[in-house]
C-alpha cells in the first residue's frame, strides 16, 4: 500500500504525526496499539511490515477473551515512526483529537517455515486474509490471529485472541488504561460539562520582538544573536500559569529529545531557531530543597555545579526543565573548555540555558506544541543570576545562522513550532545546523612530547565501526599547560602495551596506547579521502558519553512535509558531518518513565554461534516477568564481558555510584576494605536489567540474601560443580542424592542447571536464619551426599588435591556476598546456555545442558511456567529438626 495515502490525508507542516522513518534491521518486529479520542474513541492496531505499520481501527478495542471478535477495519499504512507518536492532532486536520500508546512491544509469525523469511511469510498471510501471530507486549501477550471477513469492502477483519494460558475472560480494554491518561482526563472533563469537548487551537505568540522585525523585514543582525544569549523577555504573554494546582514533581530521569543534524540553514515560518550552546545537556527537576541536575544518560551534574544547584533550589515552581550547562568566557561566549575546568576556578561564569519545559506543577507539558511550552517556560521560569531563557527567533534561520557564524558560535537548533516533547527520541522536528565541522573521537594512545612541551605531543584519536575502534587522526592542539597536565595524569592508569585501533596507525613517532575509554570533543576543517580529520583541535573530554556510542557522524537535508527540499544558505566553513550512521545498532526501551539507551546491539558476543549484544538484550526483556522477582532488593555482583565470551570479563561490585540516579542500590560496608561501604545495584526492574546488560553483563549474580536482611539469606545453595573428567549423569546422579536427603528430612528443594557444567540446588529457608546458623546445615547435606556417593564427589575445595574425576560438593556458597549465577541467566559459556530450572522429573540420566539455551528457554517457560516459583515463597524451615536428622544421617553413614 506503500504511505501515499497516508500522505495525502495530512498536511505534514500542519500536524505533528511523523512523515517516516526507518525499521531497525535484524531486530524483531514490532507492534504498537494507540488509543485515539477523534470524532469517536477507537484503538489503533499496527504490525511492522516491510518497513511500515500496517494498521487496522478497532472500535471496540483489543480483547484478551477468545469468544470476542473485534472487528478491526484496515486503514492505510502509517509510517514506522509512529509507533512513537503520542499527543494531539490539531482541530481541522484528518484524525484530529488525543492519541496515546496503549500497548507496544515486539511480535512474531506463528508457524513460521524453517525456510522462510518472517516479513515475507507475514506479507503472503496478509494477501490471503489470515494472519497469525504471538504477541509480546505489556498487555497483549500470547497468540492472536487476524482474519478478513468475505464483503465487499475487502478492509473488515476480525481480531481474535487464542484460547492460551494470557487469554482472560470478560476482558475490557477500557478498563485496562491509566485514569490519569490525557484520553480519560478529556472523557472525565466533557461528563463534568455534560458535552463534548473540542480540541483547542493553541494561541501562539505573534508580537515577540522577533516576530516585530519580520513584518519589517530586516535581517537578524549579530545583535540578535546577543539578545536572544541574554534572554530579553517579550511584554506581551499568552499562556497563564495561575491557578495550576501544585503536585509532586516527577522523580524519575528524563533522557533528552535530541536534534537531528542539518547540511544547511534554512528559512521557514513554520519552524522556530536558536544557538546551539557548546556545553553540557542536562535536565533539571525543581521544586524546593530537593532539585535534581542530570545529564542526558542520568549522571548526576548537582555536585559538579553547585552554583546552578543552588539557584535551582530557589524555584518553588514544581518543573522539569531541559537545557544546556554553559560557562561563558570574558567575550560573554560559551567555551567548553572552560566548562571542563568550572570545578578548578571557582569564578567561572555558568549559566544553565533553559530552552523546553516538559512538566509545570505537575502537569504533564510533553504534548502541548514547543511554541505553548516555550511560552510557559518564558513565564514561569525566574531570572536568575546563573539560570537563563533560552530565547528563540521565528522563520529566520539563515539570517540567524549567519549572526552565529559572525559570534562565532557552534551554530544554530532548528525546532517545529508544533512539535511535541519525544523523550530519548532523535527527531526530524529538531534539527541542528553547526558553524564547524565536530566530531566525538575516543583517545586511543599519544605521542611523546617535543622540543619543550611537557607530558605528551599529539592525542591518537579514533571512531567505533561496529566493534572496532578506526583510527581517524591526532592533534596536538588545543591544550593549555594546565590541560596537558591534567589529561596526561588521566591517561597514565590507563595505558596498555597494544593499540586499540584495529587498522594501522601513521603516529609520526612512538606512540604510547591506552584503554579506550576516555571520550573527546575535536573541531576540524574537513574529512580527507581516507578518512581522517584535517586540522583537529582539542576542544575538551565529554564525561556523559560512552566510548561505544561514538561513531563517525553524517548530515542529513532538512525537507519540508512535502518531501521538497528546502532552500538553504550554505554556511561558510566547511560543511559538518553529523548523525548516527548506523542506527540499526542502537535502540531505546522505555520503562514506565525511565528510558533506557541500549547500545551496540549487532556487537557478536558469540562467534562461533552468531549470537550478539542484541539477542542477549531481547532475551533478558523477554524473560524479564519471570526473572526479576528472583532479582529484587538483591545486591548485584556484575560480572562484565563487553567484548563477549571470548574478551577478557571483570568483577565489578561498587558499581551504585555510577549508575544512573534512578537505578536503586544499597551501601554495605566491606570488611576487606576497612568498613568502608560498596555501592552494589538492586536489579528491581526492566530499566535496571536492561542497563546492566548493555554494560555487558551477560550473566547476572545475586546476593542470596535482600538488603531488608542482608545477613539472613532466603535460601541454602548447594553447588554440585564437576571436574573435567565426570560426565554429566554423575552429576545428575548427585543431585539425586540431595533430592533423597531432602525428602528424607521433609523440606523443600528447587533444581536448576548452573548453565555451564554443574546443577544448583536452592533450599528456601525464609530469611528466618543467620549465615551461621545455616552454614553448618549446607555442610552436612554435602557431606552425607559424599558419604553416599565416595567415588564420585568430594568436599575437597583445592583444585591441586582434588581428585580429577570427582564431583566438587560446594557449601561454602552460604556466606555474606557469595554468589552464584541467577536462575534464568545466560552464561558467558560456549552455546549461549541458560541456568534453567527443572521439574525433578526432569533429573534423569541423559539430561543435557546444551538444550537451555538463550533460543530455547524462553518458549520452554511460556509452556511450564516458572519451575523456580516456590523459591520466591514463605518457607517452614524447621532448623531444629533439620539439624537432628543431618545429624542422625552422619551417625548412620559412619556406622
Amino acid at each position: 500500500m506503500g504511505l501515499e495515502h497516508y500522505r495525502a490525508k495530512r498536511d505534514l507542516k500542519k500536524t505533528p504525526e511523523p512523515a517516516g522513518g526507518k525499521a531497525n534491521k535484524g531486530a524483531p518486529l514490532i507492534f504498537v496499539v494507540q488509543r485515539h479520542k477523534a470524532s469517536h474513541l477507537h484503538y489503533d492496531f499496527r504490525l511492522e511490515m516491510r518497513g511500515v505499520l500496517k494498521s487496522w481501527a478497532v472500535p471496540k478495542g483489543p480483547s484478551l477473551d477468545p469468544s470476542d471478535k473485534r472487528l478491526a477495519m484496515m486503514v492505510e499504512d502509517h509510517p514506522y515512526d509512529y509507533k512513537d507518536f503520542k499527543g494531539v492532532i490539531p482541530e481541522d486536520n484528518y484524525g484530529a483529537g488525543i492519541v496515546e500508546i496503549w500497548d507496544h512491544g515486539t511480535y512474531a509469525p506463528l508457524d513460521l517455515p524453517e525456510d522462510k523469511d518472517p516479513e515475507t511469510y507475514l506479507m503472503s498471510q496478509l494477501h490471503k486474509g489470515s494472519i497469525k501471530i504471538r504477541m509480546k507486549g505489556r498487555k497483549l501477550k500470547g497468540e492472536f490471529a487476524l482474519v478478513r471477513m468475505h464483503t465487499k469492502e475487502q478492509n473488515s477483519w476480525l481480531l481474535i485472541k487464542h484460547n492460551d494460558r494470557f487469554a482472560k475472560k470478560g476482558y475490557d480494554s477500557e478498563k485496562d488504561t491509566l485514569k490519569s491518561s490525557p484520553i480519560n482526563k478529556a472523557l472525565a472533563s466533557e461528563r463534568k460539562d455534560g458535552k463534548p469537548r473540542r480540541t483547542k487551537k493553541a494561541k501562539l505568540p505573534d508580537a515577540t520582538p522577533e516576530g516585530a522585525d519580520a513584518k519589517k523585514g530586516h535581517a537578524v543582525k549579530a545583535k540578535e544573536v546577543e539578545r536572544v544569549s541574554s534572554s530579553a523577555t517579550p511584554t506581551k504573554k499568552h499562556f497563564s500559569v495561575r491557578g495550576l494546582s501544585k503536585a509532586a514533581k516527577v522523580k524519575d530521569p528524563v533522557q533528552p529529545m535530541l536534534a537531528s543534524p542539518d547540511t544547511a540553514a534554512f528559512d521557514d515560518p513554520e519552524w522556530l531557531f536558536e544557538i546551539k550552546w557548546d556545553g553540557y545537556r542536562a535536565i533539571a527537576e525543581t521544586g524546593g530543597k530537593s532539585v535534581r541536575l542530570y545529564s542526558r544518560n542520568g549522571l548526576s551534574f548537582a555536585e559538579g555545579y553547585p552554583s546552578i544547584t543552588d539557584d535551582l533550589r530557589t524555584i518553588q515552581r514544581n518543573m522539569v526543565l531541559d537545557g544546556e550547562l554553559v560557562a561563558m568566557n570574558d567575550a560573554g561566549r560559551p567555551d567548553f573548555q572552560l566548562l571542563q575546568h568550572a570545578a578548578a576556578v571557582p569564578d567561572t561564569q555558568l549559566v544553565y540555558q533553559v530552552f523546553d519545559l516538559l512538566s509545570l506543577n505537575g502537569q504533564d507539558t510533553t504534548s502541548l506544541s514547543l511554541i505553548e511550552r516555550k511560552e510557559l517556560l518564558r513565564k514561569a521560569l525566574p531570572d536568575l543570576e546563573h539560570i537563563k531563557y533560552c530565547d528563540h527567533v521565528l522563520s529566520r534561520g539563515k539570517d540567524f545562522f549567519a549572526a552565529a557564524q559572525e559570534q562565532d558560535l557552534e551554530g544554530v537548533i532548528a525546532k517545529r513550532k508544533d512539535s511535541i516533547y519525544q523523550p530519548g527520541v532523535r527527531s526530524k522536528s529538531w534539527l541542528k545546523v553547526k558553524n564547524h565541522h565536530a566530531q566525538e573521537v575516543v583517545i586511543g594512545g599519544y605521542t611523546a612530547p617535543r622540543n619543550s612541551r611537557k607530558h605528551f605531543g599529539a592525542l591518537l584519536l579514533g571512531v567505533y565501526e561496529k566493534d572496532k575502534l578506526r583510527y581517524v587522526g591526532h592533534t596536538g592542539t588545543g591544550f593549555d599547560a594546565r590541560t596537558l597536565k591534567e589529561l596526561s595524569s588521566t591517561m597514565k592508569p590507563l595505558e596498555r602495551k597494544t593499540s586499540p585501533f584495529a587498522d594501522k596507525v601513521d603516529a609520526n613517532g612512538p606512540a604510547t596506547w591506552v584503554s579506550p575509554i576516555l571520550v573527546a570533543n575535536i573541531k576540524f576543517t574537513e574529512w580527507t579521502r581516507d578518512g581522517h580529520m584535517r586540522h583537529p583541535v582539542f576542544l575538551g573530554l565529554r564525561t556523559d558519553k560512552d566510548p561505544q556510542d561514538v561513531h563517525k557522524e553524517k548530515v542529513v537535508a532538512h525537507t519540508s512535509g512535502t518531501g521538497k527540499k528546502k532552500k538553504a544558505v550554505s554556511p561558510k566553513k566547511p560543511k559538518s558531518a553529523v548523525v548516527n550512521e548506523n542506527k540499526a545498532r542502537e535502540r531505546i526501551v522505555k520503562d514506565g518513565r525511565h528510558s533506557v539507551q541500549l547500545t551496540n546491539l549487532d556487537k557478536v558476543f558469540w562467534p562461533k554461534e552468531g549470537y550478539t549484544k542484541g539477542d542477549v538484550l531481547a532475551y533478558y526483556e523477554r524473560i524479564a516477568p519471570l526473572l526479576l522477582p528472583h532479582l529484587k532488593d538483591r545486591p548485584e555482583s556484575l560480572y562484565r564481558t563487553p567484548n563477549g565470551i571470548k574478551g577478557p570479563g571483570f568483577f565489578q561490585k561498587d558499581a551504585g555510584g555510577n549508575a544512573p540516579s534512578w537505578v536503586p542500590s544499597v551501601k554495605i560496608a566491606s570488611d576487606s576494605r576497612g568498613g568502608a561501604d560498596i555501592d552494589y545495584i538492586l536489579c528491581n526492574d526492566l530499566g535496571t536489567l536492561l542497563y546492566l546488560v548493555n554494560l555487558g553483563c551477560i550473566e547476572l549474580n545475586p546476593w542470596t540474601s535482600r538488603k531488608q536482611h542482608l545477613l539472613k539469606p532466603d535460601h541454602i545453595v548447594m553447588d554440585l560443580d564437576p571436574s573435567k573428567g565426570n560426565t554429566f549423569d554423575e552429576v545428575v546422579k548427585a543431585a539425586l542424592a540431595v533430592k533423597v536427603i531432602l525428602d528424607r528430612i521433609g523440606i523443600a528443594g528447587y533444581c536448576k542447571t548452573s548453565g555451564s557444567t554443574g546443577i544448583h540446588v536452592y533450599i528456601p529457608t525464609g530469611g528466618k536464619y543467620t549465615f551461621e546458623q545455616l552454614a553448618p546445615v549446607a555442610k552436612n547435606i554435602m557431606r552425607v551426599v559424599n558419604g553416599m556417593l565416595p567415588k564420585t564427589t568430594t568436599l575437597e575445595r583445592s583444585l591441586a588435591k582434588r581428585n580429577k574425576k570427582q564431583i566438587y560438593l560446594d557449601h561454602l556458597q552460604n556466606r555474606k556476598g557469595q554468589t552464584l549465577a541467577s536462575v534464568y541467566s545466560i552464561r558467558p559459556k560456549p552455546g549461549a546456555t541458560v541456568s534453567t530450572p527443572l521439574d525433578w522429573d526432569e533429573v534423569r540420566p541423559g539430561l543435557d545442558l546444551r538444550e537451555f539455551t538463550i533460543h530455547t528457554v524462553p518458549t520452554r517457560v511460556e509452556k511450564v511456567g516458572d519451575l523456580f516459583q516456590g523459591v520466591l515463597g514463605k518457607a517452614s524451615f524447621p532448623l531444629t529438626k533439620v539439624a537432628r536428622v543431618l545429624e542422625d544421617l552422619l551417625v548412620d553413614e559412619d556406622a
